[in-house]
């Protein structure tokens, strides 16, 4: 995960006027947000998620069948959110991590002050990574962060099998690159996504 600044495009603004406010429990079927959801989708993608996915950091293109919009706090729990724009977010459609786990997690609202929320939390406050490609709660965190740092993991699978295999080669690439004397900036020239764990990586290399 990573921090996402958000900014609302005047055209959702727009047509979120036009839902009627008796509709507020099927505003996301309402045909004036049908219109715009996959312009809406590769707006946020691009402008504010830099073509990752916000939790796992995988690069999803353009692509309508690799990702979806995710309304972070779920409709079916808090529908008065459903257009709240900072409650929107590009998730990639894995079934083994992300959106798709978070959804079929069984939530309650209560539950919601337990993960964290990248647009007003830094979740590398959270988390840290090893170089197998793990992910981790940070040693100097409060009881209450801890607690919530590693139920976000669990809700989004943060710690699935395949995103830690992927991330243990990344390290291994990135390691190499150090070894070579590569700024940061030139390894994100060849490495586009995961860039929490290889900014994480990095570091660490550079403190041995």
């Amino acid at each position: 995960m990573f921090p996402i600044t958000k900014n609302e495009p005047a055209y959702f603004t727009q047509a979120k006027r036009k839902v009627s406010d008796s509709n507020v429990s099927d505003a996301w079927s309402d045909q004036n947000i049908a219109n715009i959801r996959a312009r809406l989708r590769e707006d946020i993608l691009l402008q504010e998620q830099s073509l990752l996915c916000a939790y796992c950091e995988k690069e999803i293109d353009d692509n309508p069948d690799k990702s979806n919009i995710d309304h972070y706090r779920t409709r079916h729990l808090f529908p008065k959110n459903t257009l709240d724009y900072n409650n929107l977010f590009v998730s990639c459609n894995s079934k083994v991590s992300c959106s798709y786990i978070k959804d079929n997690y069984k939530l309650e609202q209560n539950d919601y002050q337990k993960i964290v929320n990248p647009v007003v939390e830094d979740p590398d406050d959270y988390f840290e990574y090893g170089f197998a490609g793990d992910i981790l709660v940070k040693d100097n965190l409060s009881s209450s962060d801890k607690i919530k740092a590693e139920f976000t993991i669990k809700v989004f699978a943060l710690d699935n099998k395949s995103l830690i295999e992927t991330r243990k080669s990344l390290a291994l690439m990135v390691k190499t690159y150090v070894e070579q004397n590569y700024l940061m900036s030139e390894i994100f020239s060849y490495l586009n996504d995961y860039k929490s764990f290889i900014a994480n990586i990095y570091n660490k290399l550079q403190e041995q």
